[in-house]
C-alpha cells in the first residue's frame, strides 16, 4: 500500500483538514468574545500560537491511534476486520462540510451584513456609535447629495474611537486619542489622511464602514475604542480596507498614561507597516517625548473644549493646569495661545479686554515657538497672533511655514484662506479654499470661505457648488441657504435675487427670517433709512451691518461702527466695503475709508505683496481704491 493510500485510510488527510477548518472557526469566535471579556492582546495571539503548534501532533495522533467502540487503540492493535475507519471517515467528512458551511456563513456575514447588525449586542469595536449630541439637524425639505472626493489609493481616515470607559465624562479623552492618533498618521510620508472635522462628523451616525470610507472618499479607514480606568488604558484598534470590508490589521493594547504618546505612535507605525506592504508609503513616525499624564490629561480637556467653543475661560484654565505641571509641553502652550486668540476675537465691544487676551495669545505662542520652532501648530499660533495686530505680510509667512511643515494641518489652512479674502487676493484665496475641503471635505467653514470669494469673483458656478455643498453637509447653515442671493444682491441683479429668494421660500417653508434677506436689496433700491428697516437691521447677524452703511454711502457712520465692534469688523474692513458692488467700490475713494485702511494694516501688506484688483499705489506716500477694472486708467490706452 502507498505511503498515499495509507493516509487516507488512517485519516490522516482528514484530520489535517478538520484541524485547519476549526482553528480557524476558534480563531474567529475568540477574536469577537475575547474583547467583550477585557483580555489582554496577549491571549489571542497564544490562542494562535498554541492552535500552530497542534497541527502536527494532531496529524501523527491521527496515524499512531484509531477510534474503535472500545476507545482509543494503536493502528496496528486494530485488526483489519474490526476497523471503523471508514465510518468515522465519513463522520469526519460531515464535520469537515459543516465546518466549510460555517467558515462560508461568516464570511458571507463579514462581507453583505451592515457592520451595526454583526456588532449588535456586543461591546462596539466600530469608532461609530449613538450619540445626541452629534447628530446634526435634520435637513429642512433639503435633498442635496454631498459630492465626496474620489479616493486614493494612499488614503486614510481615522473614526472616533468609541469610549468604552465606564465613565462617560472620558470622552474628551477618547475624542482626544482619535485626533492626536490622526495627527501622528499625517506624519506618514504618502498617506493622505482626511482632517479631524470630516470624520468626526460621522460620529454617532452609525454605518457601514464601506459606507461611510466611500462617503470620505478614502481607501481605508482606522477605527477602535478607548477605555481607560484610573491610569490604565486600553485601545483596541483596526486598519479595514474599504473597498471590501477586510480587516488588514488589527491589535489590543493595554498601557499606562503615562506612556500614551508612545503608544500612539506605535499604533501609526504598525498603521504605516500594514500598509507599507502593498502602497508606496512611510511608516515611521516622529518619537515624540513623554509628557506628564496629569499634564496630558489637562491638555485633552481644554482641546475638546476649545473645539466646541462652548466655555473659553475653561479651557484657558484647563491649558494653564497643563503647561503648569509641564511647562516644556509646547502642545499646551499652542493651544493656550489659540484659546486666547479666539478670545480677542470675541471681544466685540471691550477693546481692552480684547488687547489683553492677544497679550496672553502672543506670549503663549511665543513659548510655543521656543520650545518646538519647527512644529506647524507654533507657526500657526504666531500667524495668529500677526494677523490680529494687523501684520498681515507677517501672518502669511508663518501660514505659509505651518503648511510647509504639516500639508495635512487643516486649521491654518482655514485662517490663510481667509487672510487672503480679507487683503483682497480672492482668486488665491478660493484656491486655498478648494485645498482646504479637499483635506476636509465635510468642514462647512471651507465651503463657507470658497462661497464668499466666489462671490467677490462673480464666479456662479462656485457659489452654487458651495452651497449646494453647505446645505448637504450644513443644512442649518445660513449662507448655504442664501449663497445664491447674496451672489445676486452682491451686484445688483434684481430678477436674479427675486429667482434666489422665491426658491428658499420653497425650500425652507418654516425659515422666518427670511424677511431679513430682503432688506440689503431694499436698501440698495431704497437707499434712505426708515424704522422698518432698522428693526430688520437689528435682526441680522454679526457683520451684516456693513450692508447697510455701504447702501448708503455712510463712512462715518461705518468708520464708528468699526470702532465700536473691534477686531472682527476691523480685519473684515476692506472685504465687507469691497464685496458691496458697485457702491463699496465708490465708497473706497473716500479718504476717511483710505485712512482705515492704512490704520488696519491693509497698504503695509499691499506694498510689500502687491495690490489687489481696483487698488494702486500712487509713489511711496499715498494710493488709490475704487478703480474700475474694466475701464482704463488715465493715461493709458484704451
Amino acid at each position: 500500500m502507498s505511503f498515499i493510500a495509507e493516509l487516507r485510510r488512517r485519516n490522516v488527510i482528514r484530520m489535517a483538514g478538520l484541524y485547519l477548518v476549526g482553528a480557524w472557526l476558534i480563531v474567529q469566535v475568540a477574536e469577537t468574545l475575547l474583547p467583550i471579556f477585557d483580555t489582554p492582546g496577549w491571549v489571542l495571539k497564544v490562542l494562535v500560537v498554541l492552535l500552530g503548534l497542534g497541527f502536527v501532533p494532531a496529524l501523527v495522533f491521527s496515524w499512531v491511534f484509531e477510534l474503535t467502540p472500545e476507545g482509543l487503540k494503536r493502528d496496528d492493535e486494530v485488526p483489519a476486520g474490526q476497523s471503523i475507519a471508514p465510518q468515522t471517515a465519513r463522520r469526519m467528512d460531515r464535520m469537515i462540510v459543516f465546518g466549510l458551511l460555517a467558515v462560508v456563513m461568516l464570511f458571507a456575514a463579514d462581507r453583505f451584513l451592515p457592520r451595526e447588525e454583526r456588532e449588535k449586542g456586543s461591546e462596539p469595536f466600530s469608532g461609530i456609535v449613538e450619540s445626541q449630541d452629534t447628530k446634526s439637524p435634520a435637513p429642512e425639505n433639503d435633498s442635496d447629495p454631498f459630492s465626496p472626493p474620489a479616493a486614493s489609493p494612499k488614503s486614510i481616515a481615522v473614526l472616533p474611537f468609541v469610549n468604552m470607559s465606564d465613565d462617560k465624562e472620558q470622552e474628551y479623552f477618547s475624542d482626544g486619542m482619535t485626533e492626536e492618533l490622526l495627527n501622528v498618521l499625517a506624519k506618514i510620508s504618502q498617506l493622505e489622511v482626511v482632517a479631524r472635522t470630516s470624520v468626526f462628523q460621522f460620529k454617532g451616525k452609525g454605518g457601514d464602514v464601506r459606507e461611510i470610507g466611500a462617503r470620505l472618499g478614502v481607501a481605508h479607514i482606522v477605527e477602535g475604542s478607548v477605555r481607560r480606568e484610573g491610569e490604565q488604558v486600553r485601545i483596541t484598534a483596526q486598519l479595514v480596507r474599504v473597498a471590501d470590508g477586510f480587516h488588514v490589521w488589527s491589535e489590543s493594547y493595554d498601557r499606562k498614561l503615562e506612556s500614551v504618546f508612545a503608544l500612539q505612535d506605535e499604533i501609526a507605525r504598525q498603521i504605516g507597516e500594514a500598509l507599507s506592504k502593498t502602497l508606496d508609503v512611510g511608516s515611521s513616525t516622529p518619537v515624540r517625548a513623554p509628557v506628564d499624564p496629569l499634564a496630558y490629561d489637562e491638555y485633552l480637556k481644554g482641546r475638546s473644549l476649545l473645539r466646541q467653543r462652548s466655555n473659553l475661560p475653561r479651557a484657558i484654565a484647563h491649558f494653564q493646569s497643563a503647561v503648569a505641571k509641564a511647562p516644556e509641553f509646547a502642545a499646551g502652550w499652542t493651544s493656550l495661545s489659540l484659546a486666547h486668540d479666539v478670545i480677542y476675537w470675541y471681544e466685540r465691544t471691550d477693546r481692552a479686554a480684547a488687547l489683553a487676551a492677544l497679550a496672553r495669545a502672543a506670549a503663549a505662542a511665543g513659548r510655543a515657538a521656543a520650545l518646538e520652532p519647527d512644529a506647524a501648530a507654533s507657526a500657526h499660533a504666531l500667524g495668529n497672533v500677526a494677523r490680529a495686530k494687523f501684520r498681515y505680510a507677517e501672518a502669511e509667512r508663518h501660514y505659509l511655514r505651518a503648511m510647509q511643515l504639516d500639508p495635512s494641518y487643516p486649521d491654518v489652512r482655514e485662517d490663510y484662506s481667509e487672510l487672503l479674502y480679507l487683503v483682497g487676493r480672492m482668486a488665491d484665496s478660493a484656491q486655498a479654499s478648494r485645498e482646504l475641503v479637499s483635506l476636509d471635505p465635510y468642514f462647512p467653514v471651507g465651503w463657507m470661505r470658497l462661497l464668499s470669494a466666489a462671490i467677490a469673483l462673480d464666479s456662479r458656478v462656485d457659489v452654487q457648488e458651495s452651497q449646494r455643498q453647505l446645505r448637504a453637509i450644513a443644512p442649518g447653515n445660513f449662507l448655504g441657504k442664501r449663497g445664491v442671493l447674496d451672489h445676486a444682491l452682491a451686484y445688483g441683479r434684481a430678477d436674479e435675487a427675486r429667482a434666489a429668494l422665491a426658491e428658499l421660500q420653497l425650500r425652507y417653508p418654516s425659515e422666518g427670517a427670511l424677511a431679513q434677506l430682503l432688506l440689503p436689496w431694499a436698501l440698495r433700491e431704497a437707499s434712505r433709512d426708515s424704522a422698518t428697516a432698522n428693526a430688520a437691521l437689528a435682526k441680522l447677524p454679526v457683520g451684516e451691518p456693513a450692508v447697510y452703511f455701504v447702501s448708503r454711502q455712510d463712512v462715518a457712520g461705518y468708520n464708528d461702527y468699526l470702532d465700536n465692534v473691534g477686531p472682527i469688523g476691523q480685519s473684515n474692513y476692506f472685504g465687507d466695503v469691497y464685496r458691496s458692488k458697485p457702491m463699496g467700490h465708490a465708497m473706497l475713494r473716500d479718504p476717511r475709508v483710505k485712512a482705515k485702511l492704512v490704520e488696519f494694516g491693509f497698504v503695509a501688506y499691499w506694498r510689500e505683496k502687491g495690490w489687489p484688483e481696483g487698488c494702486r499705489a500712487l509713489g511711496e506716500a499715498d494710493f488709490e481704491c475704487g478703480l474700475d477694472p474694466a475701464k482704463p486708467e488715465p493715461g493709458t490706452a484704451p
